[in-house]
C-alpha cells in the first residue's frame, strides 16, 4: 500500500484535509487489520495515542506547530524506554513499567510525534529470530534485530519507526521489508535509556518509507529543527570485491544501478574487520549481561546465550586488540575516503531468507564497526517480487542522503 510521506501528511494536516486523530485512527485500524498475521507489535496503547492526537490537534489549532513530525504516529523498538511501558527487550521477566522516557523518545515527543506502542525486537537485539513476519516477502524473515519496526512501517501500521543497529539491525530489516533505513554516525543519536548490546557499536536510527522521511526523523532524534536537508556535491564510488559475495540477483541489481561507477580503492581488510567486530560485540554483550545472564540463564535464547558465553571465554587481550583495532580504523577512514565521497554497495547479501534466521549482516557490520552513517534504499524487485536494496556509506548523513538523490 502507498503511504504518504511525512511532508505530505504534514501538509494535509495543516490544510485541514486530515486531522491528527484521523491519521492515528488509520494506523490503529491497520494494526488491527494485519498485525495478527505479521506480529510487529509487542504492545499498542490505543487510548493514549488517541488522547495525544487530540492534544496535539488542539496545539495545532491554536498556532503551536512543533514541525513536520507534529501528529505523526511512530513505533519504538522494544529496547528503548518509553514511560508507562516495560522494556521487555524480547524477554518475559523485564516487566516493570519504565518511569522515564529514553532521551531519543523525549526528543521525538518534543517534535510532536505520537508513540503508538512498542515494536518487536529480537531478544536483546541479538540474532535469535523474532515472531515477526515480513509483509514484503510472505513466509520469510523481516530481518533483525529491528524486525517489528521494519515490518510495521512496510505494512503501513505506522508512518515511521525507530530501530537500533549494532551489526546490521537497521539497514538489513529495512532492506528485506522494502523500506528505507538510516543508521547515523556513531554517537549522533543518544542511547541513554536504551538496553545496550555493545556500547562501542550501538547506533539508533529511523526506518521510514522515504529518504526525506528518514531525514525528518533523524533531525527530531537529535533535537534539531525539521527542514529539508540540502544536497551537497558528492562523488559516488562503487564497492566491489568483498561486496560481490551476494546472491546472483543482488549482484545483478548492483550492476544495473552502479555498474557505471568507478570502483573505490579501499585498503580495508573486511575479513579481519568482521572478525574484530564479532569479538568486540561478544565482549561487550558479556559485560552488559554479566549479572542478568546468571540470574535468567534459562530465559536467554540460543544465539544470545552463545554470544555472551563467547565473550566470557575470550581473553582480555583479544578484546583489547579488537577495541584498539576499531579506534585505529575509525581514525584511518579519512585517509582513504574523502568527505565528498560516498560508497555504494548492496544492503544485503541475499533476498530475505526463511524465518529460521534474521539474515546475514555481512555488508552492514563494517559500517557499524567504523561508526560511519549508512543509508539503505529500495531500488528494484527480484524475480519473485522481493525487495532489492542498495546501501550508501559516507562521513555524514548529509553526504549519504545527497548520494541517494543521484539514483
Amino acid at each position: 500500500m502507498k503511504i504518504p510521506s511525512i511532508a505530505e501528511l504534514a501538509l494535509r494536516i495543516r490544510s485541514k484535509q486530515l486531522t491528527i486523530s484521523d491519521l492515528v485512527t488509520i494506523c490503529l485500524d491497520r494494526i488491527e487489520e494485519v498485525d495478527l498475521e505479521i506480529g510487529a507489535w509487542v504492545s499498542v496503547d490505543k487510548d493514549h495515542a488517541l488522547a495525544e492526537a487530540q492534544r496535539l490537534q488542539a496545539e495545532m489549532d491554536t498556532g503551536q506547530d512543533r514541525g513536520l513530525l507534529h501528529g505523526i504516529p511512530l513505533g519504538i523498538k522494544d529496547i528503548v524506554d518509553v514511560a508507562g511501558y516495560p522494556t521487555l527487550a524480547g524477554t518475559d521477566w523485564r516487566t516493570e513499567p519504565c518511569r522515564k522516557h529514553a532521551q531519543l523518545v523525549q526528543n521525538l515527543l518534543e517534535a510532536g510525534a505520537i508513540v503508538l506502542g512498542k515494536t518487536v525486537t529480537t531478544q536483546f537485539a541479538g540474532f535469535d529470530p523474532s515472531v515477526t513476519r515480513n509483509p514484503a516477502a510472505p513466509g520469510r524473515t523481516p530481518g533483525g534485530s529491528s524486525s517489528g519496526s521494519a515490518a510495521a512501517v512496510a505494512a503501513g501500521m505506522c508512518i515511521a519507526a525507530i530501530g537500533s543497529q549494532t551489526g546490521g539491525s537497521i539497514n538489513r530489516p529495512a532492506s528485506y521489508c522494502g523500506v528505507v533505513g538510516l543508521k547515523p554516525a556513531f554517537g549522533e543519536v543518544s542511547t541513554v535509556g536504551v538496553v545496550p548490546l555493545s556500547r562501542n557499536l550501538d547506533h539508533m536510527g529511523p526506518i521510514t518509507n522515504t529518504v526525506d522521511d528518514a531525514v525528518i526523523c533523524y533531525q527530531a532524534l537529535r533535537n534539531l529543527p525539521s527542514e529539508r536537508m540540502l544536497s551537497v556535491d558528492i562523488d559516488v564510488l562503487r564497492m566491489d570485491g568483498f561486496f560481490r559475495q551476494g546472491e546472483v540477483e543482488v549482484n545483478g541489481m548492483m550492476d544495473v544501478v552502479a555498474g557505471h561507477l568507478d570502483v573505490v580503492d579501499c585498503p580495508l581488510d573486511f575479513v579481519e574487520l568482521t572478525t574484530m567486530h564479532k569479538r568486540l560485540m561478544a565482549g561487550d554483550a558479556a559485560d552488559v549481561h554479566e549479572l542478568e545472564f546468571d540470574e535468567h540463564r534459562d530465559g536467554y535464547r540460543r544465539h544470545m546465550a552463545s554470544q555472551i558465553e563467547l565473550g566470557r571465554e575470550q581473553s582480555g587481550e583479544d578484546y583489547k586488540e579488537a577495541l584498539d583495532y576499531q579506534k585505529t580504523q575509525r581514525q584511518a577512514v579519512s585517509t582513504w575516503l574523502r568527505k565528498d565521497q560516498v560508497l555504494v554497495m548492496p544492503a544485503t547479501t541475499s533476498l530475505p531468507p526463511g524465518m529460521e534466521t534474521t539474515g546475514d549482516p555481512l555488508f552492514n557490520s563494517p559500517w557499524s564497526f567504523l561508526g560511519l552513517p549508512s543509508l539503505s534504499v529500495p531500488k528494484s524487485l527480484s524475480k519473485e517480487g522481493f525487495p532489492l536494496c542498495v546501501q550508501f556509506v559516507g562521513h555524514t548523513v548529509q553526504a549519504v542522503v545527497s548520494a541517494s538523490r543521484q539514483f
